[in-house]
């Protein structure tokens, strides 16, 4: 037990290191280190969604302006349907001041 307890440790360590390194290109040192660590400290299990405005009180600088190539991109993997719920990927699609009116087609869920 003692062995995994270590084996966690440091794996938190190595992912908060990880995601500093990531920050670090966009924040100051101190907040890069503030959301590195409460981002890997286990507040949430790893399929848990950070939502838009949990993020942004997080102080993440979040944008939902997601360029149509990347609804075309998630397109082509369609998650699989399990047994069991889980994480399941939803394009919503808002329209921009640039972009116009949305398009009126509603997502299809994924079969089995």
């Amino acid at each position: 037990m003692l062995v995994l307890i270590d084996m966690a440790a440091k794996a938190r360590i190595q992912v908060a290191a990880f995601v500093m390194d990531i920050l670090l290109k966009h924040y100051p040192k101190q907040k890069a280190v503030e959301l590195a660590t409460i981002l890997s400290e286990g507040r949430w299990t790893h399929d848990f969604p950070i939502m838009v405005d949990a993020a942004r009180q997080l102080g993440l600088k979040v944008s939902t302006n997601m360029p149509p190539m990347v609804y075309q991109l998630m397109d082509l993997y369609p998650q699989a349907g399990t047994g069991r719920p889980s994480v399941l990927y939803v394009p919503v699609r808002h329209p921009t001041k640039d972009q116009g009116e949305a398009p009126k087609t509603a997502p299809t869920a994924p079969t089995s």
